[in-house]
């Protein structure tokens, strides 16, 4: 199938797909004898396993380097999976560790009684290195 077709049923636009390309996480199609791409069936699906992946937090590089084990985990041989998914979930509870303490940095500077006349205490407490990050 050409690109354009493989960029309507993936929901991706042509330029994504040619990225995708010169980044090795889809294969390389075959050429038509006119130059056009002619991908493969299969390559709807691959998109697909890429842009979940992408929704789970997974980098682009991290996806690529995950291809291949994740044919293993389908074919149910693939260990690798599970270890570099353990490893997903640690960094997404330290960001959302992070996050929930930047949030709450920013709701004591919200709730800080100075209202806005310049004598704020949060940011006395920065300015001078009295301030305990939480």
């Amino acid at each position: 199938m050409r690109i354009g077709e493989l960029a309507r049923l993936s929901g991706m636009r042509p330029a994504t797909l040619r990225y995708y390309e010169g980044r090795g996480l889809i294969q390389r199609p075959a050429r038509t004898g006119g130059g056009y791409r002619d991908y493969a069936p299969g390559s709807v699906a691959q998109l697909r396993m890429i842009r979940w992946a992408k929704g789970l937090g997974f980098t682009l590089r991290e996806i690529r380097d995950l291809t291949s084990p994740v044919a293993q985990h389908a074919a149910g041989r693939g260990p690798q999976v599970r270890a570099r998914v353990r490893a997903k979930i640690a960094e997404l509870d330290a960001r959302m560790s992070q996050l929930a303490r930047i949030k709450a940095e920013l709701e004591a500077l919200e709730s800080c009684p100075c209202a806005g006349t310049g004598d704020c205490a949060v940011i006395a407490q920065v300015r001078s290195g009295t301030h305990a990050r939480r």
